[in-house]
Order: structure tokens, then C-alpha cells, then sequence
């Protein structure tokens, strides 16, 4: 059983939302700079979004030989282990493949 305050907290919730889309809907171009705006971009003012963003880029650029070097010598290793007969050596390989992808992505994400 709903009560009136919760009825009348989602009417509420409904009509803002409502209204947010009708006015995204009518003037778009004000919706796209406050978006821009938030993200950091155009109209000059320097948002928190496109600091993390260029920071993170930074980040991924850095680290992407380091996982390179990583993802060596975790094929190195998983291949010694696997002619060794290590039953483990499966599970390294697979670990290592998984840490490739997220380093070549990396950028792309951060992006």
C-alpha cells in the first residue's frame, strides 16, 4: 500500500522528468551547451569532466607499455609453466590474454 507523501514524491519525480525532456525537446541547442558545458568543453569554462578525462588519456597512455611489458612476461612465464606441465598454466595464459585486451582497450576507454 502506497502512501500519499511516496504517491505524491513519484508525481513529483515524474513531472520534473517530464518537463526536463519537453524542454531538451524544444530548445536542444541549450540542452546540447549545458551538456558541453558539464563535460568540460566549449563556451570556455574548464569542467571538472574533461580534466579527468585528459587525465585519465595521460594515464592510459603511460601505462599502456608497462602492461605491454607485463603481458611478456606473463606469456613467458605461462608458456614455462605449460611445457613444465603445470596444471595452472591454462588459467596464467588466460589471465594474461584477459590483461591484453584490457591494456589494448584502455585507451579507447579513457577516451
Amino acid at each position: 500500500m502506497l502512501s500519499v507523501t511516496s504517491s505524491r514524491s513519484r508525481l513529483l519525480l515524474i513531472a520534473a522528468v517530464t518537463a526536463a525532456l519537453a524542454l531538451a525537446l524544444v530548445l536542444p541547442e541549450v540542452a546540447d551547451a549545458a551538456l558541453r558545458n558539464a563535460a568540460g568543453g566549449g563556451g570556455g569554462g574548464g569542467g571538472g569532466f574533461g580534466a579527468l578525462t585528459r587525465y585519465l588519456d595521460r594515464l592510459a597512455s603511460l601505462l599502456i607499455p608497462v602492461g605491454g611489458a607485463g603481458a611478456v612476461l606473463g606469456l613467458i612465464a605461462g608458456g614455462f609453466m605449460f611445457m613444465a606441465g603445470n596444471p595452472g598454466a591454462q588459467r596464467v595464459l588466460g589471465y594474461v590474454a584477459l590483461g591484453v585486451v584490457i591494456v589494448l582497450a584502455s585507451k579507447g576507454l579513457a577516451a
